[in-house]
């Protein structure tokens, strides 16, 4: 049978569109939680089913909880049929994906006044609250034939497989309809052979199975029974049967089809990240900020001093630690005491002073003619008392200088509702060692899927830790670089004292599309590994936060010119360029696509993200007033160097060690252009002269053609040749060398 040969009464890429949607709508904690699921599986058989089977020829709109169970259920669709007809008199209770959005809330709320009428005493919706879930659902058995239960934790590992923005491609999801159908016909050539489809094809299965009338109906058509879906296998080592099973469907598919069977964007993703960070909490985010308030002094005394001939002048600036900043008055009088209500003010901004330095002077001789002499000086330091103080609030504080020394000033002063400004970070570079990182310990490489090295192989990473410390100048965060060649990874961990709060690492075309896979190429993220493409992914807490795509632009060879002789006119040379970093930023929560090109033709290495502001060069990080991703945002500027160190072109016959900046030009002679990349404190924490899995790397050891960073999840090590493969245009001046 050819695959041409089957249709579908539905619109099957319309359709995953909605599956998609409605799998975001369940990434949950809340329904991961087992009293919620089995209170819910309660709804479903005893409230729900009957209330289906009654209206059956209404397909209704179930409440958040109950429609999960149901998708889990239906995912079995040879046992959910079988339940459907031993517990609702024969009939099977349909399902469609179908309806928009707001057709779904309309149908949802004809659905709520069916169920009051129905079962008045039976809330439709209940809060998703473990803690208010009735004892007597926790430990609660169904009378069906599937462990549900079982089947929601395995579905939400489905979720966030397919949860890529690729998936909702319209061309990407046509080629996943073709592949389904192929998918089809490779079962019916083989129809004892435990078939393991990627990700691509299994979105289109389970699609088609929450049509349960229509899935049974074209599927006895196609295999004289229901063709059942067993996800309960996951054991993905070496050895397994779901290994065994993925092998042998590849050569089974290459037999058929004579086409590979792996698709770029649709394998593995490694287990969904969720959950398995920590989440700052916002009074630690908001312990981070620097402040401003309005001070107003209303008294300061000089309760102590040198003995001193002449008048006393008091000087009085803000400062940073001992070192002067602005002058805020100059008190003189010879009673050693100034009061009012208003003494004098000052705004007081810790992102660039921290303390309040007095100065006391002696003043002899006849007014601007005389002689001021400083004798003492004392400071204040302001940080811990502005720290204590609620933003937006009024604090009026008598304090005093305690510092050893002979100038003791106390005063009085109105602290004037603090506001919070930016969060202030300044890196404080480590040195890389090299270490063995085992890739089977989850507590070393954090929610990052790896492959397996052959037996006996030690994974030899380069290995720095660096502290990051705030504007008080203490240690608040601790990134991780690591660099592994033998596994083609390189990976950020950002720590929040001692937990790990985000990571970055490499990902492949095993997870991102090549371009020429999509129709919408600004609403995908793709990796053209053609034009030396890179990306890293981001997690926090809540999975997956962003995605990092870089690639080397603008790169020329220069090419020295001729000097003439008399029988021969000279050639001018022509100057070469160094290039710059071309990034592009895909923001999971917004899904928008951020393009930029960094100045670094201008001497510019600073550059603008969301929410924060990023020096490459000085190594500092100012993050917005209105951003709490403060761990991530150090997870992408680090990710970023990470891919100027993976992309920028490298001499032949580079080593590890080698520096790349230029020697200084003989006299006269005319300086290269070059990126001062040693001069960058990020780049050069990234890793710039250390052993990497860098493009360079890759095409020294594998070939001109090959994508690193690519597999994962336990499974091989799969470095890609991309020789003859159409990845889409690579743009002028683009490089996808070292």
């Amino acid at each position: 049978m050819l695959y041409t040969e089957i249709n579908f009464k539905i619109d099957l890429v319309s359709a995953a569109l909605n599956h998609l949607q409605f799998l975001e709508e369940c990434d949950n904690p809340i329904l991961r939680d087992e009293g919620i699921l089995r209170q819910a599986l309660h709804r479903y058989q005893h409230f729900w089913l009957p209330l289906a089977a009654k209206y059956y020829n209404k397909i209704l709109e179930a409440p958040l909880d109950v429609a999960w169970v149901w998708h889990c259920h239906m995912l079995s669709p040879a046992a959910y049929c079988a339940d459907c007809i031993r517990l609702l008199d024969g009939k099977i209770v349909d399902h469609t994906l179908d309806r928009n959005a707001k057709s779904k809330a309309q149908v949802l709320d004809e659905t709520r006044e069916l169920w009051n009428k129905e079962f008045p005493n039976e809330p439709f919706e209940v809060e998703l609250n473990p803690s208010l879930v009735n004892p007597k659902y926790r430990n609660g058995g169904t009378d069906f034939s599937y462990n549900i239960l079982e089947a929601a934790g395995r579905q939400k590992e489905f979720g966030y497989q397919v949860s890529l923005p690729h998936y909702r491609d319209k061309k990407f999801l046509e080629s996943s309809l073709v592949r389904y159908k192929k998918f089809l016909v490779l079962k019916l050539e083989k129809p004892k052979m435990f078939i393991v489809p990627c990700y691509d094809i299994d979105l289109l299965w389970h699609t088609h199975q929450l049509y349960p009338l229509l899935y049974k109906e074209d599927t006895e058509k196609l295999f004289g029974k229901i063709f059942n879906h067993d996800d309960s296998v996951t054991d993905r080592n070496e050895g397994s049967k779901l290994f065994n099973a993925d092998l042998a469907t590849r050569e089974a598919w290459k037999e058929v089809f004579n086409e590979n069977f792996a698709l770029f964007g649709a394998m593995y993703r490694g287990e969904n990240p969720l959950g398995k960070l920590y989440g700052m909490k916002t009074e630690e985010v908001t312990a981070l900020r620097t402040k401003s308030a309005n001070l107003v002094f209303e008294r300061v005394e000089i309760r102590s001093s040198p003995n001193i001939a002449g008048k006393p002048r008091l000087r009085i600036f803000t400062g940073v630690n001992t070192k002067q900043s602005q002058i805020m008055a100059t008190l003189k009088g010879s009673n050693k005491v100034w009061q009012e209500k208003s003494l004098f003010n000052v705004n007081f901004d810790t992102r660039s002073v921290n303390c309040i330095i007095f100065s006391l002077q002696e003043c002899t001789g006849w007014a601007c003619l005389g002689t001021k002499t400083t004798v003492a000086e004392t400071s204040f330091d302001m940080l811990p008392v502005l720290d204590s103080v609620p933003f937006h609030h009024n604090v009026t504080q008598e304090l005093s200088t305690i510092l050893p020394g002979n100038l003791q000033i106390d005063f009085k002063v109105n602290i004037n509702q603090p506001k919070p400004g930016p969060i202030l970070l300044y890196l404080k570079a480590g040195h890389y060692e090299r270490a063995v990182m085992p890739e089977h310990l989850e507590n070393l490489w954090g929610p990052i899927p790896l492959p397996r090295l052959p037996p006996g192989t030690d994974n030899w990473c380069e290995v720095a830790s660096h502290k990051v410390i705030n504007h008080r100048g203490a240690v608040m965060f601790t990134c991780r670089l690591i660099h592994s060649q033998p596994l083609l990874q390189s990976a950020v961990h950002v720590f929040y004292q001692d937990k790990m709060v985000a990571v970055g690492h490499l990902v492949g075309t095993d997870q991102i599309p090549i371009p020429t896979q999509v129709a919408n190429r600004s609403g995908c993220v793709t990796l053209n590994p053609r034009a030396g493409e890179r990306a890293v992914l981001i997690k926090n807490h809540k999975g997956d936060w962003a995605l990092a795509v870089g690639r080397w632009t603008g790169y020329k060879r220069g090419v020295p010119g001729i000097a003439g002789t008399r029988n021969q006119k000279g050639r001018k040379g022509v100057p070469g360029s160094p290039g710059t970093l071309h990034l592009k930023i895909w923001t999971m929560s917004e899904r928008a696509m951020k393009e930029m090109k960094l100045s670094y033709d201008s001497n510019i290495y600073s550059m603008r993200l969301q929410g924060a502001l990023v020096d490459l060069k000085a190594g500092l990080i100012s993050v917005d007033e209105s951003c709490d991703n403060v761990a991530e945002s150090l997870a992408l500027a680090f990710s970023i160097a990470l891919l100027h160190v993976l992309c920028q072109p490298r001499p032949q016959g580079w080593e590890p060690g080698q520096s790349m900046q230029p020697a200084e030009p003989a006299r006269g002679a005319r300086r290269i252009n070059y990126v001062p990349s040693e001069d960058l404190a990020f780049v050069m924490a990234a890793g710039f002269l250390m052993a990497t899995p860098s493009n360079f790397y890759v095409r020294e050891h594998y070939g001109d053609h090959a994508c690193a960073g690519c597999g994962g999840g336990g499974g091989d090590i799969v470095v890609n040749d991309f020789t003859g493969v159409d990845c889409g245009s690579i743009g002028g001046g683009d490089v996808g060398g070292g």
